[in-house]
């Protein structure tokens, strides 16, 4: 069984894993190993698995769960593991939050239940629950845009205070909430969540971050929370300018087909996204070719 992690032991830098398909949209698992090796050359603390990046709500629970094994068997202890274990159901979350712990994840997170008009007390009910399923510490996952019923400052300080939440990945520009959560619960592990204001969350109270983009610029933000943890808000600034210029390109080719083609451009081929994503076009295709050549070579 794994032990209870203190907040502070899950600090750093994760990236928000990728998922590896076939051509046909079939999963890749035998991807995930060149993927790790790949991602934790660049100096990452950890990962954040099966979330919306890894495609979650495109897969099966079955899948899901598939993914989350594998990954933490290619691992090998080597980097500390989140698994997003989030859906509409609370007995679905459950159920994938059990493999994560049988796996050997040092955590789970979720997403708020979404789609139905639920109430906050159902809200903090799911979470509350799922917190008392499983031996792992929990990590709320506050994206208010993606969120039926947006969380308050109140309601996550509330869910902060059960002994088995640990923290929050802050997925907002709201950087006055993530200042308030911090400085409210300073034990809890508050990770920034939109990687091109990394900076400034860190700069804001963030005891790491959790993102997309590190998949392929996991070294360009493990060298900016240096940065910032020594004070050096120049580099940080310059590193996170770097860092923009790849991430206006991936908002406007799209996002999860943008990071996989830069992935294969960097010889790590993880296939395409699931349907209903579109592949890239030709002319998106070399925007991304440009801008790993000149920012990520």
């Amino acid at each position: 069984m794994t032990k209870l992690k203190p907040a502070h032991a899950l600090a750093g830098v994760f990236s928000a894993l990728i998922t590896p398909f076939h051509d046909d949209g079939s999963l890749n698992l035998d991807r995930l190993a060149p993927l790790a090796e790949f991602e934790l050359a660049q100096g990452l603390h950890g990962f954040y698995v099966g979330g919306s990046t890894g495609e979650a709500f495109l897969q099966t629970a079955a899948e899901r769960k598939a993914v989350l094994s594998e990954f933490a068997k290619v691992v090998k202890g080597r980097a500390r593991l989140i698994a997003h274990v989030g859906a509409i159901a609370t007995d679905e979350a459950i159920d994938i939050a059990h493999a994560a712990a049988d796996a050997g994840y040092d955590a789970v997170s979720a997403i708020p239940p979404f789609y139905y008009d639920f109430s906050a007390a159902e809200v903090l009910a799911h979470y509350r629950a799922l917190a008392d399923a499983t031996p792992l510490p929990l990590v709320v996952y506050n994206f208010p845009a993606k969120s039926a019923r947006p969380l308050s400052t109140a309601d996550l300080l509330a869910l902060l205070a059960h002994p088995k939440i640990i923290g929050v990945k802050h997925t907002s520009q709201n950087l006055y909430q993530l200042e308030r959560l911090k400085t409210a619960a300073p034990e809890a592990v508050i990770y920034n969540g939109f990687d091109e204001m990394f900076a400034g969350g860190v700069a804001m109270g963030a005891d790491g971050g959790i993102g997309t983009t590190f998949n392929v610029m996991g070294r360009i933000f493990v060298q900016m929370f240096d940065a910032m943890r020594a004070g050096d808000l120049p580099r940080a600034r310059s590193l996170q300018t770097r860092a923009n210029a790849v991430i206006d390109v991936l908002i406007e080719v799209g996002v999860f087909p943008g990071t996989k083609a830069m992935l294969k451009l960097l010889g790590v081929d993880c296939g395409p996204c699931r349907r209903p994503f579109a592949p890239l076009s030709s002319a998106q295709q070399a925007k991304v070719e440009g801008i790993v050549a000149s920012h990520l070579r």
